[in-house]
Order: C-alpha cells, then sequence, then structure tokens
C-alpha cells in the first residue's frame, strides 16, 4: 500500500519538468523498493527488540509505557526518514521533503 500511494505522489506531484532531458517517472518496484528497505529497521524494531524487551514492556508501569511509545515512534520517524532518503536521491523528483511531513504526527501522538 505504501509503495503504491508513494509511487502515485512521486509521479503525479513532484516530478520536476525537464525541457532538455527525457521525461523521467518513478517505476512500482522502485517504489516498492524503497518501501521494503525503510521496513526493514522497523520490523528489527517493532517485532525483534520488542520480544526481548517484552519482559520490561508488559509490566504496568509508566516506564513501560513510556519506552513502548519511544519504540515505535522511534521505529516509524525511521521508516519515513529512509522513505525520504530513498526519494531524495532521484534527481527528476523535486520537494521529497514532503515525505517527511509524516513525522510531525509520528511526534505529535507521541507527545499526546
Amino acid at each position: 500500500f505504501m509503495a503504491t500511494v508513494s509511487w502515485h505522489i512521486a509521479n503525479k506531484f513532484l516530478r520536476m519538468p525537464s525541457p532538455h532531458s527525457v521525461e523521467q517517472h518513478v517505476e512500482w518496484m522502485y517504489a516498492f523498493d524503497v518501501h521494503c528497505n525503510a521496513y526493514f529497521p522497523l520490523f528489527i524494531l517493532l517485532y525483534i527488540l520488542q520480544f526481548f524487551l517484552l519482559h520490561l514492556l508488559l509490566t504496568s508501569s509508566f516506564v513501560s509505557l513510556l519506552l513502548s511509545n519511544t519504540l515505535y515512534a522511534i521505529a516509524f520517524t525511521y521508516y519515513y526518514y529512509i522513505f525520504f532518503l530513498g526519494y531524495s536521491v532521484l534527481p527528476f523528483l523535486q520537494n521529497t521533503v514532503f515525505f517527511l511531513y509524516p513525522i510531525v504526527l509520528v511526534a505529535l501522538f507521541y507527545i499526546l
């Protein structure tokens, strides 16, 4: 889902028109590769590291709540940052900072 949505956004809104070169598009497989590269650290943090921290995270305390929320915030922030890096290397895209905007929502949900 994320690969398809980002592929559509990149091709529809972020491409820079260039009159002196061939028209370029983001391929769906590239979008899927960026998604997979961004998902791997998220998977490591939220499934493997979380498994080893289960004894601490399952307690009913403020520390476990804070640690759980911090783990999710770090994982999703890292996902969106790697996602941004994958698209920012393409020279025919402009305003790829758009892919960093969800980090603001992650920070908002973390604070609330």
